[in-house]
């Protein structure tokens, strides 16, 4: 089996303020041309995927804590990154099913999130 089910940490959940038009207020955004470019998460079936760019790139060095690297695609003709050994799976995975492309870090998203180790409400990019 290549993917497995996370059954998801109820507590985190819980801290996630889901009431009623959360996909508007949660916004993703992209890097288009030079610039920035959002997007509320309920439109982003339009949201411009094929002229983005990576939202941030990554590094890396002799021991960190993960294992990033480049994986090069048949079905795309490119090397795509991965930041930890489960991506660089999904990345051969996608391969054998022949994508057209595959984006790396393609937008940040800005979400609520209940609390942090104060009490206090805060957003978080990711």
């Amino acid at each position: 089996m290549l993917i497995v089910e996370h059954a998801g940490d109820e507590t985190a959940r819980d801290r996630l303020p889901l009431s009623e038009g959360w996909q508007r207020r949660w916004i993703t955004s992209w890097r288009v041309g030079g610039g920035s470019v959002a997007w509320p998460v309920s439109d982003i079936g339009s949201a411009p995927v094929g002229s983005s760019s990576p939202v941030r790139w990554f590094t890396w060095r002799a021991r960190q804590g993960h294992r990033p690297g480049l994986q090069f695609m048949v079905s795309t003709g490119r090397h795509h990154g991965f930041e930890s050994l489960e991506e660089q799976r999904l990345l051969l995975a996608l391969d054998f099913v022949r994508v057209v492309d595959v984006l790396v870090q393609p937008f940040e998203l800005d979400f609520e999130h209940e609390g942090d180790a104060h009490g206090t409400p805060r957003t978080f990019w990711r």
